[in-house]
């Protein structure tokens, strides 16, 4: 029987893939995620297969680069790979992420991953058992491999002090200007005390050992918005394991309970967080 492990992922810095980018070749962008079982206990020293893909314009988008790995998880069930690493095929147009061109975004990040089975199987083949974790947009462009393909003509300007909180940047042709960052003109929504309710109407109430996803009316947020869930106290009986925007207007969550007995979860113990 295929295992359903790799369903329960929690991705951990996707949003900030960015911010840690390796400016000196070869360059790459860390990602590190955990990896849990099907009742939420990290999938320890176990190994993994990913496909990672940057798709480019919007989320459903030309998928400008793929790439896959095949890594191990540790003690805690995390596991890294290093995007812009991979393997990738022999006829892709980009063989290296500076290939890329970084100033004709937005771009975003689509995830899957295969977890083998803790007792090695003659059956499990890992093409067979991808599960995509989701796709989000890269909030900030990997600015040192922009600039890397930039031609300077002006560094010898003379460029007084910029604005607080501003960075210089360099443009294709050149041009060096004081700049916010992208992440300084996004707007945060906070959520809180809402009502979580299932397909059916009802309040939620988790069976033992399963999930449930519930609908949370959020005005103005569109599929592809990044969405985070925080809990407002420690649940330890369930757990959030993953948030998305299925359609505009509504944010699913699905809620995973660890016990043998039902739990009942309020809107009240969350809060939900929209990045846009």
């Amino acid at each position: 029987m295929k295992t359903n492990a790799i369903k329960k992922l929690l991705i951990l810095p996707l949003l900030l893939l960015a911010g840690t980018l390796v400016a000196q070749p070869p360059a790459a962008m860390p990602f590190q995620a955990v990896a849990k079982d099907n009742v939420g206990n990290p999938a320890k020293n176990r190994k993994v297969f990913v496909k990672v893909a940057l798709i480019q314009g919007r989320i459903n988008g030309t998928r400008v680069w793929n790439e896959s790995f095949e890594t191990t998880t540790n003690e805690d069930g995390i596991y890294t790979v290093n995007i812009g690493l991979g393997s990738i095929a022999a006829t892709q147009p980009a063989r290296t992420l500076g290939d890329l061109d970084w100033a004709n975004g937005p771009f975003f990040v689509n995830v899957q991953i295969a977890v083998s089975p803790s007792i090695p199987a003659s059956w499990w083949v890992a093409a067979n058992n991808y599960v995509d974790i989701g796709t989000n947009q890269l909030m900030s462009v990997p600015y040192a491999l922009f600039a890397g393909n930039a031609s300077v003509t002006n560094v010898n300007t003379s460029i007084t002090a910029g604005p607080k909180n501003t960075f210089l940047v360099t443009d294709s042709l050149g041009n060096v200007n004081w700049a916010l960052p992208q992440a300084a003109n996004q707007t945060v929504t906070n959520v809180t005390n809402f009502s979580l309710t299932t397909s059916t109407g009802n309040n939620l109430s988790i069976q033992p050992n399963t999930t449930a996803v519930v609908d949370v009316q959020v005005v103005g947020v569109m599929p592809g918005d990044p969405i985070v869930v925080t809990a407002q106290g420690d649940y330890r009986n369930w757990a959030v394991y993953n948030a998305w925007v299925s359609v505009a207007g509504t944010v699913k969550i699905r809620f995973a309970n660890f016990t043998e007995q039902p739990v009942d979860v309020k809107g009240s113990e969350y809060k939900i967080i929209v990045i846009k």
